[in-house]
């Protein structure tokens, strides 16, 4: 499949995109780049209880985000939110405060683009450490819009743990998407928007199998983000030709295009547009105003805690 340019001038919102921060370290340290050509290998080498995982410090932290800022500047992107983890900073002997006001420090006066923060749970996340969470979300900075719950669908699918949190964050003015529909089936992406109350679904490729549940995201506007090279590069999707993302143009469902993981993939927003051109046999223009309505798909900024 040979890319299509994408047009000159900003490319609209970036809605799904992680900080890579454990990659961005080894790069620094002159580790060899990892190789992430399985779902399998993917989650174990995210593993927080790995020997062998690089720390990250406030310092790192402060640099990354920056850092992150610069690229996607770089690669034209006019609004972007980026998904951050706690845990391993936790982990890594960061307190709570250390992590949220770094992001807010950093992220908080940027602008072209404005670059907000969206909070990671993973699925595998202790209980203890989920109502920590919880108990957290109605103080966090302002820099923060939204609530992810991701990681590993198939090793764990009950999101039931999750719905206090969902209510919270909800309650906290957060936006809420989970990943979803990836690897599972179409049953985990009822279960995000049903249970959780998940305004946009994260990959959400399963949905494609259920006429039900696509007619159920264009009825409610469910966005899906979508992350083409990711799908392919852990086997998510066998060949680009069977990605459902056509299905999901068809039933009227919201799209918008994510590098997701660029770091692991090698691929930019860019050129995520272009493979999304070449898949649908469609310009550049049309894929640019696919991602520009997704600009309403943003989760909105929150009045400051207190």
């Amino acid at each position: 499949m040979s890319a299509a340019p994408t047009p000159a001038g900003p490319l609209g919102p970036h809605l799904h995109l992680h900080l890579e921060p454990e990659e961005r370290k080894r790069r620094e340290l002159g580790l060899t780049r990892r190789d992430f050509g399985s779902r399998d290998r993917f989650f174990a080498a995210h593993r927080t209880d790995r020997a062998d995982r690089s720390r990250i410090q406030p310092g790192d932290l402060r640099r990354f985000l920056a850092d992150v800022h610069g690229e996607q500047r770089a690669q034209g992107a006019d609004y972007v939110e980026l998904r951050l983890s706690p845990r391993r900073f936790l982990l890594d002997g960061m307190t709570w405060q250390e992590f949220t006001d770094t992001a807010q420090r950093v992220l908080g006066p940027l602008h072209d683009p404005v670059v907000t923060a969206v909070l990671l749970v993973n699925r595998n996340s202790p209980e203890a450490f989920i109502g920590e969470v919880t108990d957290r979300l109605g103080s966090l900075p302002r820099v923060f819009v939204g609530l992810d719950i991701a990681g590993d669908e198939l090793a764990h699918p009950d999101v039931r743990p999750f719905v206090p949190l969902a209510r919270a964050a909800a309650d906290a003015g957060l936006g809420c998407t989970v990943h979803a529909g990836e690897f599972g089936p179409a049953e985990h992406v009822w279960r995000a928007v049903d249970l959780l109350g998940a305004r946009r679904i994260g990959h959400g490729l399963s949905s494609a199998t259920s006429p039900a549940l696509l007619r159920r995201m264009a009825r409610d506007a469910i966005l899906t983000e979508v992350s083409l090279t990711s799908n392919l590069a852990l086997g998510a999707v066998a060949a680009p030709g069977e990605h459902p993302l056509p299905a999901l143009l068809a039933a009227g469902v919201p799209v918008a295009f994510n590098a997701d993981v660029p770091l692991h993939s090698g691929r930019t927003l860019p050129e995520e547009l272009a493979l999304a051109a070449a898949l649908l046999g469609t310009g550049p223009a049309h894929i640019h105003a696919l991602q520009s309505r997704a600009r309403a798909h943003r989760f909105p900024p929150r009045r400051p805690p207190g």
